[in-house]
Order: structure tokens, then C-alpha cells, then sequence
């Protein structure tokens, strides 16, 4: 009697333990589409046999824990590669943009109207004599001037825009890193109880994952489960503590107002070296001062070139030149007609000997777009700004290409983590079917047991 007892035990322990299995394995299919989700195995192990049970037959199955299927090695990859994807990214996205600025060929572009600035020029050495030539240069200087400060109030624009992004980035750190404080300590306290934290442990993996893309960092889990994190040499995350930034404005020697971060308790600035907080920064802090710098040259030269051989000319009244920009305009954004010229057509100058007649110092301002000058290292005023053009594209394509290349292998690492954590819908009913027959038979064998009870209970 007591073995028949002990086959009702042996085949309940079977029914509890596959049907648990099987709750296992229904919560992966229902998270096939889950982001972060890891699938997950009840472990089982044979019940040892008691003092009932002499002969040294076992007791049946039972869970020995619920195991996640992932791999750490895999998670380090992936997040050491996703700051890279975040910075890559941002960089291609916001040199993409600079590019735009100064595309060319075509009106109404820098080149096009530096082109119809030395035909207006040229066209009036051909008819010195003639006023309305000299309207033609008037309106050509001013739309040199308006594109020169369009592109950088542009250029200024953008870095200002860079400031929200770098704003944005930094509260998601700070949400982050609440986040995952909040997480290890749930973690921490539901393990110490005996719990399983499978799904709090996929919810803190996905946030480590975003925090890998946004900066550089590096992580390391405790024994008892908690994550710590580092940014810049310092613990963003410290088990249940999280710091947090604060932003401050300071001015760029250009005057533009721009973000910083800095860890809230030391003042300090936060440093990061890639992820997206990096290549926002490294656009707005390097290539774009870098490209306005070269454009404020551009202008610089193209004043200073036009005004020394416009002084040296007379006008259509007979008079010395004078500046043709405005000298106290400075870089880009301050290039300007000059008071002297604005407005008054008939100071613009054409001769060089003062008679009406004479139209060669007119033909020597249209000449300079061939001349190269040594304030442009050897280089035409055009062929400075097509250098500038050419580099700002090469650059966007460089940038667009390292995207690409490591978007594929961070998909890469990513494929290898999801062929291991990742669900997989066949594999998930195929085990389904095994459990649910051996279920089956649990119960079978209790039916069985129960048949054999009540048979030998008629005997007695």
C-alpha cells in the first residue's frame, strides 16, 4: 500500500513540475516580441529517494531553479560596440545636416553668388562709364554678403540646436540612472528572498543597453546581483545610489551659448569619450567651430582683398576709393556693404587712372577670382570655398560610412545575444509538446496508481 502511495506522490510531483515548466515556457511565447526579453528554462532534478522507499527508487521530479538563458560575455560585446553605433550615428546625422548647409553647385549657394559678384565686376570694367553696372556690383556685394552671414547664422543655428540634444541625452542619463538604482535594489531584495528576478533582470539589461548607447561605460555585477556603473571614471549607478547631472551655459569665443554637463555633487564636468553624448559633442565643440573658422577666413580675405584694390581706384565722380565692405565687420556673420558705397552707386569705382573711360580697376576686382592668395595658403577665393565644400563632404561621407559599418556589426553582436536569450517560436512549441505529453503521462500513471488503490481496497 504504502508503494501505491508512493507512485500517487511520485506522479503528482511530475504533474506540479511539468505544469510549472509549461507555465515557463507559455510566458516566453508571450513575450516573443517583448524588447530585452530573455527566454527562460525550469531547471528539473530527480526527487531523492526516502526512508520509505528502500529499494533506492527515486521520488519523482522536481524544479531546481529557473535559469535565464544568457550570456554576459555576449551583453559586454554588444554594449562595449553600442557607444560606438551612438556616436557614429549622431555624426552622421548632424554632419549629413552641415552638408545640406553648403551644398553645391547651384543658386542660391556661396559659389553661385561669388560667380555673379566677378561677372558684375567684370561686366562694369567693360562699360566703366555706365551707372547701372555699378547698381549690378552694389546688388552682387549684397548678396555675397547676405549668403556669407546666411551660412553662418546657420552654422551658429545648429550648434545652438546641439545644445537641446545635449540637454536631452542628459536627462535621459539621470532618469537612467534612477532607474537602474531602483533596479538593483528590487533585484537585490527579491533574491535575498528566495525569489526569482528573471524579469526585473531583463528590464535592468534593456536600460544598460540605452545607457551604452548614449555614453561610454563600463559595468560590473556584484554577488549579490547589483550592477555598478561607470562613466568617465566616475559611478554613475552605485548599487541603489544614483548620481545625477546638472547643466550649465558658458560662452564659446564665437559668443555662442553652449550646454555643459557636470556631475551635481562635485561641479565637475562630465566627460565622455563616444556614444551619442559624444559625437554631439564632438560636432558641436570641433566641426562646426572648425567650419565656421574656415568660412570667417573666406570672408576675412574676401574683404580685405576687394577693399585694397577698390581704395586704390576712383569712383564715377572721380574720387579715391574707398572701403567697398565694411572693415569693422568681423568674419562671416558681420560681412556687409560698406556705408560709404550703400546706397550710392556712383562711388563705386572702375578707373584706375580716374578718367570715365577706364574700367581696370573694376577688371583687376573681377580678376582676384583667379587670383591666389597666400592669406588662403596659395588657394583662389573660389577654390578655398570649394576646398571648405569638399571637406565638409568628405567628412558627412566618412561619417555616413562608419555608421553603416558598425550598425552591421553591432546587428551582428546583437544576432549572436538573440541566438542565445532570444525567443524562438518553434523551439518554444516543440518543447510545449514535450512537456505537455509528459504531463499527459503524469497523469496517466495517477490514474493508473488510483485503479490499483481501489482494486486492492475491494481485497481487504
Amino acid at each position: 500500500m504504502a508503494s501505491l502511495f508512493g507512485l500517487l506522490d511520485t506522479a503528482r510531483s511530475a504533474l506540479i513540475t511539468h505544469q510549472l515548466a509549461l507555465n515557463v515556457t507559455g510566458h516566453n511565447v508571450a513575450n516573443v516580441d517583448t524588447p530585452g526579453y530573455t527566454r527562460q528554462r525550469l531547471e528539473l532534478g530527480a526527487r531523492l529517494g526516502s526512508e520509505q522507499r528502500p529499494t533506492g527508487i527515486g521520488a519523482g521530479v522536481e524544479p531546481i531553479g529557473l535559469q535565464r538563458l544568457r550570456m554576459e560575455s555576449f551583453d559586454r560585446a554588444y554594449r562595449r560596440e553600442a557607444g560606438g553605433l551612438g556616436e557614429s550615428g549622431q555624426r552622421s546625422a548632424q554632419l549629413g545636416a552641415v552638408e545640406s548647409l553648403v551644398a553645391e553647385p547651384g543658386d542660391p549657394g556661396i559659389s553661385d553668388a561669388l560667380d555673379k559678384f566677378w561677372s558684375a565686376w567684370s561686366d562694369l570694367g567693360n562699360e566703366p562709364a555706365e551707372e547701372s553696372y555699378r547698381r549690378t556690383v552694389l546688388e552682387a556685394g549684397h548678396r555675397v554678403s547676405a549668403r556669407f552671414n546666411q551660412l553662418a547664422g546657420q552654422f551658429k543655428a545648429q550648434r545652438e540646436d546641439l545644445n537641446t540634444e545635449v540637454a536631452r541625452v542628459g536627462g535621459e542619463l539621470n532618469n537612467l540612472a534612477v532607474d537602474l538604482a531602483e533596479l538593483n535594489g528590487s533585484i537585490r531584495a527579491a533574491e535575498l528572498n528566495g525569489q526569482v528576478a528573471s524579469d526585473l533582470r531583463d528590464r535592468r539589461d534593456l536600460l544598460l543597453d540605452d545607457l551604452a548607447g548614449l555614453v561610454d561605460m563600463r559595468a560590473a555585477e556584484d554577488e549579490q546581483g547589483v550592477f555598478r556603473v561607470w562613466v568617465g571614471g566616475r559611478a554613475l549607478v552605485d548599487g541603489t545610489v544614483a548620481s545625477q547631472l546638472t547643466t550649465s551655459q558658458q560662452a564659446a569665443e564665437d559668443g555662442t551659448v553652449l550646454t555643459r554637463l557636470h556631475w551635481s555633487d562635485s561641479g565637475h564636468e562630465f566627460e565622455v569619450a563616444s556614444g551619442e553624448l559624444g559625437g554631439l559633442l564632438d560636432v558641436r565643440d570641433r566641426v562646426l567651430p572648425a567650419r565656421l573658422l574656415e568660412l570667417d577666413q573666406l570672408a576675412d580675405t574676401l574683404v580685405a582683398e576687394v577693399n585694397r584694390l577698390h581704395r586704390a581706384g576712383t569712383d564715377l565722380g572721380g574720387r579715391a576709393g574707398r572701403e567697398f565692405f565694411d572693415p569693422a565687420g568681423q568674419g562671416a556673420s558681420g560681412l556687409a556693404l560698406s556705408n560709404w558705397v550703400r546706397d550710392e552707386p556712383g562711388r563705386v569705382v572702375a578707373s584706375a587712372d580716374g578718367g570715365q573711360g577706364n574700367g581696370e580697376q573694376a577688371t583687376a576686382i573681377a580678376q582676384l577670382a583667379e587670383t591666389r592668395l597666400a592669406a588662403l595658403a596659395g588657394l583662389s577665393l573660389g577654390e578655398a570655398w570649394g576646398t571648405l565644400v569638399s571637406r565638409v563632404g568628405a567628412e558627412a561621407q566618412r561619417a555616413e560610412a562608419d555608421y553603416t559599418a558598425q550598425q552591421a556589426f553591432v546587428s551582428e553582436l546583437d544576432n549572436r545575444r538573440q541566438s542565445i536569450s532570444g525567443v524562438n517560436l518553434d523551439e518554444e512549441l516543440t518543447l510545449m509538446l514535450q512537456q505537455e505529453q509528459a504531463y499527459s503521462a503524469a497523469a496517466r500513471v495517477i490514474s493508473t496508481a488510483d485503479s490499483m488503490i481501489q482494486e486492492l481496497l475491494q481485497l481487504v
